[in-house]
């Protein structure tokens, strides 16, 4: 059943909540899959960020502090390198606001009460760009008493991560305020041979502040502000062969002059206010005005030259308001309904400079810039009800109808000389409108108080774009010629969850199969010839199937040993798909597998607590897997990255009283070496001095201790 991974047996899973269906209820009894991970549990695995909560058929690329994160659900990714023009197809919430780029998706989890992954299309609660699930974050709120927590983080690579959470009444219970802050730095991982420094370090700084007031009763009121800064250098890849090649290097050590900085800044302001109407219903608002700003600039070249550089630099701002009534108590019929409204205005300029290590006089200090602005508006309307035909059998109806127009502003301004192919793109407007219904209709049934059984259909879209990059051919005249359009998809789900062996035992499985048409497919293209430069293209790649399936186990064999487990399995391939846009002849790629779709995530978990004249001392061993996948519609062995598993263990002595404890850790505890990404880089003569191939490895392991002290 939906559960806490790796601690669903320890807690009674009958009575979980969750808000995955905008409306507090069991997570037993919501029909869909979702995993529920649970603030104590995100503690307790280690995992410092978002990307690092492993659960079924949810996987994350790239490397571990990436401000661009690539995460997919079912075999659909996120994100299309800084390209403004493409939405992602996972949504991602934080107390029920939208984050709108893809640079605000890896959130810190220190002050995180839960997080819901749901898989699957969510259109109808959730809307456009969530159609292959959503991740919902809900972090804590105030409480009527005083509660002090203070963690300190201290381990590997001089790392140094403290936080603090503060709760406490402001003068009566009806006026309740909290804090918390986050503070995390550690050396970098890699050696940079060129310019004798470190890459892969960590940087991040957060704060989040929340007032809730009640001033009447039935009403409560929340104003919650945050603000994250992460300057983080991101890694470089190790020269595996070619220009910049240094015989006898480590797995860990790189050359390049230029750092990969990833830098972002991401604030916001929300405003949540619940009113009961006292007849079974309940009135929500949520506003909201977020900011980001991330800046992004990349060593294109590979290599210890200053040959090609190129920096991106992106502005988004984001207002949104969803007004719902729905029913807080069980009843013949329990419904969620409401209006959402959403505007966006993103911004971005990209520049690639080449340098004075450029082998081709004519290029030296030329530079290549692109201007795109994006003004968005969303409307939509939905409803969602349950009618419990009787006390086993709930049949659910939902619909969310979608309005929204996009308009772009572009220019291209280069200085290359025309051979390079780069042209000058006169400044231009374009518009995109598109609406979209999303229904669900879902089938539930309690074969008895601890075992239910559903089927699910849905739907979901994501809004077209355009290829807000660099265009690296004189055949676009206009920038028209890179719009992509929607795509869609149609769900189906069988599942059951059940709680067994009186609650020691408890079980979710789901069988799925997506079909989607019209997918929108990422193309890294290399341009000038060389292996280090890429724009990428969305184009709309035809028809894919996406079926698999989802299972979690949780078990407690006595009461001081708890065990959990996960496995997803996903087959995503395409099934018609041939890419006709480009000269020559058609590109076939029917029956090839997905971009980022690895075919198996699992996880294994066990905890083992014992009491001592201290206190509980727990031994935990957490394993997880990914298998391989492939990074290009082409499924060149090239493209083919391994898989990884990995081991990650901790020894907690926790007080009785529950006023501290104290941790230490292991991470990779094998030292496994294993890959991030990999790829060409550099630029054959003349325009470079040569290509070179480059892989990026994962942090070796780790050891820490961790101190924590509750007031």
């Amino acid at each position: 059943m939906a559960q806490q991974a790796g601690a669903a047996a320890s807690d009674d899973s009958q009575t979980i909540t969750v808000t995955a269906r905008k409306r507090t209820e069991k997570a037993s009894e919501v029909p869909l899959s979702i995993s529920v991970v649970g603030g104590e549990e995100i503690k307790d695995r280690g995992a410092a960020r978002l990307s690092e909560v492993a659960v079924p058929n949810v996987a994350f690329f790239g490397a571990e502090n990436n401000a661009l994160p690539n995460f997919s659900i079912r075999g659909v990714q996120t994100q299309n390198r800084v390209n403004i023009g493409f939405d992602s197809g996972i949504g991602v919430y934080v107390d029920g606001i939208y984050m709108g780029r893809t640079s605000a998706f890896n959130q810190e989890t220190f002050d995180v009460e839960r997080v819901e992954f749901l898989r699957g299309p969510q259109g109808t609660l959730f809307g456009k760009n969530s159609i292959a699930g959503a991740i919902s974050v809900i972090t804590r709120q105030p409480g009527k008493a005083f509660t002090a927590t203070g963690s300190l983080d201290v381990g590997s690579l001089n790392q140094r991560r403290t936080s603090a959470y503060l709760s406490s009444p402001l003068g009566s219970d009806s006026v309740l305020g909290s804090i918390s802050v986050y503070s995390g730095q550690r050396d970098g991982y890699m050696y940079n041979a060129a310019t004798d420094s470190r890459f892969g370090n960590e940087d991040v700084t957060s704060i989040r502040g929340k007032l809730l007031v009640k001033p009447a009763k039935g009403l409560d009121v929340t104003v919650a502000v945050d603000r994250l800064e992460d300057k983080s250098v991101s890694i470089a890849g190790k020269i595996t062969s070619g220009y910049g090649f240094i015989a006898g290097s480590g797995n860990f050590d790189s050359n390049v002059d230029i750092p990969t900085s990833a830098a972002r800044k991401v604030q916001g302001v929300g405003l949540t206010m619940n009113y009961d109407l006292g007849n079974g219903l309940t009135l929500t608002s949520i506003s909201s005005s977020r900011n980001l700003q991330s800046n992004r600039t990349t060593d294109t070249d590979g290599g210890p030259l200053n040959i090609v550089t190129t920096g991106v630099d992106t502005d988004q701002s984001q207002w949104s308001q969803e007004l719902r009534i729905a029913t807080n108590r069980a009843q013949a019929i329990e419904y969620v309904a409401g209006l959402y409204m959403y505007e966006q205005k993103a911004s971005s300029s990209s520049r690639s400079t080449f340098g004075p290590g450029s082998g081709l006089a004519p290029i030296r200090n030329t530079t290549g810039n692109t201007f795109g602005n994006i003004d968005s508006k969303t409307w939509a309307g939905f409803a969602n009800v349950d009618y419990n035909l009787n006390s086993n059998l709930t049949l659910t109806g939902g619909m969310r109808y979608t309005k929204e127009t996009k308009n772009l502003d572009y220019q291209q301004v280069v200085t290359f000389p025309s051979f390079l192919g780069a042209p000058n793109l006169p400044r231009e407007q374009d518009s995109l409108s598109t609406s979209n219904m999303t229904p669900l209709v879902s089938l539930r049934y309690k074969l008895d108080r601890s075992t239910m059984m559903y089927a699910t259909y849905s739907k979901g879209f994501r809004s077209g774009g355009w290829n807000v990059d660099n265009v690296a051919t004189t055949s676009i005249t206009s920038f028209k010629q890179t719009r992509f359009g929607d795509e869609s998809m149609d769900s189906y789900e069988l599942g059951t969850k059940a709680s067994l062996a009186g609650g020691l035992m408890s079980l979710s499985a789901a069988v799925f199969q997506m079909n989607y048409t019209d997918l929108q497919v990422t193309q890294l293209v290399p341009v000038l010839g060389g292996g280090g430069a890429v724009v990428g293209i969305v184009t709309n790649g035809g028809d894919a199937k996406v079926k698999g399936t989802e299972i979690e186990l949780g078990v407690r064999p006595a009461k001081s040993l708890r065990l959990s487990g996960s496995l997803g399995v996903t087959d995503a391939k395409y099934t018609d798909y041939v890419d006709k846009t480009r000269a020559g002849a058609p590109l076939v790629f029917t029956g090839n597998r997905l971009n980022f779709a690895p075919r198996l995530t699992s996880t294994l978990s066990g905890v083992y607590t014992l009491g001592t004249a201290l206190g509980s001392l727990a031994f935990r061993m957490d394993y997880t897997r990914n298998s391989e996948y492939y990074i290009g519609r082409e499924n060149l062995a090239s493209q083919l990255l391994p898989g990884k598993s990995l081991i990650n263990g901790r020894v907690t002595l926790a007080a009785d009283s529950g006023k501290w404890e104290i941790a230490g850790y292991v991470n990779n505890l094998q030292d496994k070496l294993y890959i991030v990404g990999q790829g060409p880089g550099g630029f054959a003569a003349p325009v470079g001095t040569g290509t070179n191939m480059q892989v990026n490895y994962g942090r070796p392991r780790s050891v820490g201790l961790v101190a924590t002290v509750n007031f």
